[in-house]
C-alpha cells in the first residue's frame, strides 16, 4: 500500500550563517520533528517544471553590446579589447544608422500632430513598412531570467469508521496546522507562550502608562519546513520503501484547507469531542466528525536543475 509521507523540520538559523536553501553547500542545519504523518496516496498526483522567460528585443546595439561583454568575459583587454571596439562601433553605426533616421523623422513629425492636435500613430517601423515594404529587425531573443519552484497541491478525502479513526484525522489536521503557521517569540529571542493573540495579549501592544513598545511577541518566527517522500508499506514485513514516481525539495506549507462537511451536510458523533492534547489536559478540544477532506498546498523551496532531474526530482 502507497502512502504520501511528511515531516516538519526546522532550520536552526544563527547570525553567522545563511538561513537559505539555494546556496550550493550551505552550512545550515536542521531539526527533524519526531512526529511523521502519513496520509494515502492522493487522487492528483502531477509535478510541474517550469522556467521564465522575457521576450527582448536587442537592436543592433544590444548586439554589438553582447559581443563586447562576452570579449571582457573571456579576459581580452588591452590593445586587441580597443581594436574589437572600433570595429563593433563601425559595424553598429552602419547598421544602425537607417533605423535612426527614421525614428527621428518620425519622432519630429509626431511632435508636430502633437502640437497640432492631429491624429496620428508615427513610428520608424510604420514610415519604413509604409515607403520600403520592410521594418527594422528588432532581433527579438527569450532570454532565460530564471526557474520557479515547483508547487504541489493535494486533496484527500478521510473517512473515520469510529471514533478513534476520527481522532487520528483530527490529530493528522493539527500537525499540518500547526507546521503551516509562525510561533511567536519575544525581542529578546525567547519564545511566547504561543497561545492564542486572541484576549489579553491583544491589549498588551503598548505598556501601561508608556509609550514603548512591548517586546512580548515582538517576532514571528518562520513555520516549519516539510519533508515529502512517496513510500511504500510492505503489509508483510512492516516495513517502508520509497516510491520512485517523482521526488520533492523541501517544502514550505502555504495552506491547509480543512472541509468538515465535504458531503455538503454536517455530520457528526454523538457526544465525541476529542481531546488533542497528549497530557488530556482539555486545553485543545476538538468536535469529531465522520468525514473531513483535507486539502494541502506546498510550495518547493529550493529550484530544481538537470542534476536533480537526474537524480529522479
Amino acid at each position: 500500500m502507497d502512502f504520501l509521507r511528511f515531516q516538519r523540520f526546522r532550520i536552526n538559523y544563527s547570525d553567522t550563517q545563511y538561513g537559505g536553501l539555494n546556496l550550493p553547500d550551505n552550512k545550515a542545519t536542521t531539526t527533524l520533528n519526531p512526529t511523521i504523518a502519513y496520509l494515502t496516496m492522493p487522487h492528483n498526483i502531477t509535478a510541474n517544471y517550469s522556467a521564465s522567460y522575457n521576450q527582448a528585443n536587442m537592436g543592433v546595439l544590444g548586439i554589438a553590446a553582447t559581443r563586447l561583454a562576452s570579449a571582457i568575459t573571456e579576459g581580452m583587454g588591452g590593445e586587441q579589447l580597443n581594436e574589437m571596439l572600433t570595429d563593433i562601433v563601425q559595424r553598429s553605426a552602419g547598421g544602425a544608422l537607417p533605423e535612426l533616421l527614421f525614428n527621428k523623422g518620425a519622432a519630429g513629425i509626431q511632435s508636430l500632430n502633437q502640437m497640432g492636435s492631429l491624429g496620428g500613430d508615427i513610428t520608424g517601423n510604420n514610415l519604413s513598412a509604409l515607403s520600403q515594404g520592410k521594418i527594422m529587425n528588432p532581433y527579438t531573443e527569450q532570454v532565460f531570467q530564471g526557474i520557479n519552484f515547483r508547487n504541489h497541491s493535494f486533496t484527500i478525502k478521510m473517512l473515520a469508521r469510529n471514533k478513534k479513526e476520527a481522532k487520528e484525522i483530527l490529530n493528522l489536521i493539527q500537525y499540518f496546522k500547526e507546521g503551516a503557521l509562525p510561533q511567536l517569540e519575544n525581542a529578546s529571542g525567547k519564545k511566547g507562550n504561543n497561545k492564542s493573540n486572541q484576549g489579553q495579549n491583544s491589549n498588551n501592544v503598548f505598556k501601561k502608562k508608556s509609550l514603548k513598545l512591548s517586546t512580548q511577541g515582538r517576532y514571528l518566527r518562520v513555520p516549519d519546513y516539510f519533508a515529502l517522500e512517496f513510500v511504500r508499506l510492505n503489509m508483510e514485513t512492516d516495513t517502508l520503501t520509497p516510491v520512485p514516481h517523482y521526488k520533492f525539495q523541501p517544502c514550505v506549507c502555504q495552506s491547509v484547507n480543512v472541509n468538515y462537511t465535504p458531503d455538503g451536510q454536517y455530520v457528526s458523533f454523538k457526544d465525541a469531542i476529542a481531546d488533542l492534547r497528549p497530557n488530556n489536559d482539555g486545553s485543545l478540544k476538538q468536535m469529531m466528525v465522520p468525514a473531513v477532506e483535507l486539502t494541502l498546498n506546498f510550495a518547493e523551496a529550493r529550484i530544481v536543475t538537470q542534476a536533480d532531474a537526474e537524480a529522479g526530482f
